[in-house]
């Protein structure tokens, strides 16, 4: 109906343009003014999504600003992806407007659906720049952390081609975007005369490319970590670090999933808000992989490290000394130490109930007094050196005696 619009008369034009965009079913009338809306749950995650992007940035800015002062290509890449980051967060924020999210497509005049239209399509070019530049930026990074400086190996492959693959995916979806309709303005005002492709094809086509590099960059590290050369607990902590890019892969998959459903049924408008989410999710994710990696960093000088790992230790020592002390046996069946020893200390070793046949050292009773001068005990050692000389073997026997004296 929309493609025969052009060639109507202007008053048959407009009659079409103030009914509904899409055939109510039977039995449903349509309510063009106050339509049923879920705009709360889209502010919720839009702002949720925003938050946690913005607070990577800032710790990756901080990080390469503050501590590292040096920015390296990659973090212009983030830099640049934020920007179009939040130039699709603005086009979500304005499908709220016209028409809502969680509307039906029969509870829109036809000619609302041009600016709703006019969004999406810049949502999807900013989304086609933005999670390509995040993942260009991850892997030139794994690059520099990953790869020995001088070498070249399979991992580096994967990742040029990681790179030069999402280079071709940006400028080919965004190009096709662009062009999916002849003149440009037809891709949102359906008034105008020319000719368009199926535009969710590309959808489908972007969302199935971009979970492929997903899985791919999850599992493209995992070799290199488990062959570094350090204890198994450290190359699991940094394994399970560079795993966190499974959300990305569920965040793409779920997005591949709503868009083939909003590729193929008629209440297109209705769908495209689980579309909007997931993207969300999924480029929110990207700006977490990309930037969590200098949060070691920042704890580490500004302290904070440090703390937390003596308050580990403490709260072990604590857990530790809680178990011995409750596995101490009751106090009836442990003689009192002043009965048989005492502590070794400074003053002597008094050791009462041992027997002068338990060792060769002549040990003072417990009854003398700590305070007292003289010899505390005296210890006699003999070494036997063996020699062998033109006549013969010789034995010569060294005695030492050793008197040790306690004073006040």
């Amino acid at each position: 109906m929309a493609e025969a619009i052009p060639s109507l008369p202007h008053d048959q034009q407009e009659l079409l343009l103030d009914g509904p965009a899409l055939a109510p079913p039977t039995g449903v009338d349509s309510n063009f003014d106050n339509p049923d809306n879920n705009n709360g749950l889209a502010y919720g995650v839009i702002a949720a999504c925003v938050a946690v992007a913005t607070l990577c940035l800032m710790i990756r800015g901080y990080a390469r600003l503050v501590l590292f002062k040096k920015l390296k290509p990659e973090d212009y890449m983030i830099l640049l992806a934020y920007g179009t980051y939040i130039a699709w967060t603005v086009c979500s924020i304005l499908l709220s407007r016209t028409p809502g999210y969680f509307v039906h497509q029969w509870d829109i005049r036809l000619r609302d659906t041009i600016p709703t239209v006019l969004y999406i399509h810049y949502a999807g070019v900013f989304y086609s720049i933005t999670l390509p530049l995040i993942k260009i930026s991850i892997v030139t990074e794994w690059t520099r952390m990953l790869v020995p400086r001088g070498t070249r190996n399979a991992f580096l492959y994967v990742c040029y081609g990681i790179i030069v693959t999402q280079v071709c995916a940006m400028i080919a979806f965004v190009f096709a975007l662009c062009f999916v309709c002849e003149p440009y303005q037809k891709i949102w005002d359906i008034t105008l005369p020319g000719h368009c492709i199926k535009k969710l094809n590309i959808d489908v086509a972007a969302a199935g490319v971009h979970l492929t590099t997903d899985l791919v960059i999850l599992f493209l590290p995992q070799r290199v970590i488990w062959n570094l050369q350090m204890s198994f607990r450290k190359r699991l902590g940094v394994s399970v670090f560079f795993s966190l890019g499974i959300l990305a892969c569920i965040s793409a998959g779920f997005r591949l999933a709503v868009t083939v459903t909003y590729a193929t049924v008629p209440d297109t408008l209705y769908y495209f808000g689980p579309v909007i989410f997931w993207a969300f999710a999924e480029m929110t994710c990207g700006f977490v992989i990309a930037c969590l990696p200098s949060t070691p960093k920042i704890l580490k000088d500004s302290g904070v490290l440090p703390k937390m790992k003596r308050a580990m230790k403490s709260l072990v020592g604590l857990k530790n000394s809680t178990l011995r002390s409750t596995s101490k046996p009751p106090a009836s069946s442990v003689t009192h130490p002043s009965s048989n020893y005492r502590k070794i200390d400074e003053y002597g070793v008094p050791m009462k109930d041992l027997k002068p046949s338990e060792s060769t050292e002549k040990l003072r009773d417990d009854n003398s007094s700590k305070f007292d001068q003289g010899i505390v005990r005296t210890t006699r050692v003999t070494v036997k050196q063996e020699y062998v000389g033109e006549g013969g073997s010789n034995v010569v026997d060294h005695h030492a005696l050793w008197r040790n004296q306690d004073k006040v």
